[in-house]
């Protein structure tokens, strides 16, 4: 692997095939006390990691992942393949990003958020965890298993989240649903459902929406995610 004098990489670093790493990228990064031998970083072939991009240790990363510049990501995820992480975003800890998933600029996943197959989070999408923060039990507690205060949401195969939402923590976004852009989403998302608003609510059932353009007859407008 040819790297540039300025890219930083950890020992414990294991990288996968032909990977293209831009200028100023820090690959296996510690968290603060723990020593570099104690946590490996893996990332699987044909790497994408661009321009300022800072990646932890004791992260595992699949084939084909991207990153946009200055992205964030720390330590103890779970990334599958073909997942891409746009400029400026942040990933927590403990996280599960599945395969296929978009995740673009400037949005912020904290820990314990799950985000499975094929989801699409648009721009400045802002995830949360704790609903009174800074409240001392989530450090104790979290995860907690069945409570919407101490862990992040939970994103569902298919679901698409518009630009600027805000989602609550613990709120679970149904398969194959629709968050309209700048909503605030205060309880769970029935699967394929469109929701709006502040606080948002069900519009409409997705085989419902139209296309103002014409491009799709009404109801075919995620058509082509089923192909």
């Amino acid at each position: 692997m040819k790297l540039n004098k300025n890219v930083i990489v950890y020992e414990a670093v294991d990288i996968g095939k032909d990977p293209i790493i831009e200028d100023f990228v820090v690959l296996g990064k510690p968290p603060v006390g723990v020593k570099t031998s104690k946590m490996k970083l893996i990332i699987g072939d044909f790497p994408i990691i661009r321009y300022g991009t800072i990646i932890y240790a004791g992260n595992t990363i699949g084939n084909n992942f991207q990153t946009g510049d200055n992205a964030r990501i720390r330590e103890k995820n779970r990334i599958g393949n073909n997942v891409s992480i746009g400029a400026g975003s942040i990933i927590e800890r403990d996280c599960e990003i599945m395969d296929g998933v978009e995740i673009h600029s400037s949005c912020f996943i904290p820990e314990y958020t799950t985000i499975k197959k094929n989801a699409w989070i648009g721009p400045s999408v802002i995830m949360t965890n704790v609903l009174h923060p800074p409240c001392p039990a989530f450090k104790k507690n979290a995860p907690a298993k069945g409570q919407k205060c101490c862990i992040g949401p939970i994103v569902e195969e298919n679901a698409v989240v518009g630009a600027g939402a805000v989602i609550l923590p613990g709120i679970v976004i149904g398969k194959d649903s629709l968050v309209g852009a700048g909503s605030v989403v205060t309880k769970d998302v029935p699967s394929s459902r469109l929701v709006a608003g502040n606080p948002a609510r069900a519009v409409k059932k997705i085989e419902e929406i139209d296309c103002p353009l014409g491009f799709y007859k009404r109801g075919e407008v995620y058509s082509w995610r089923k192909k």
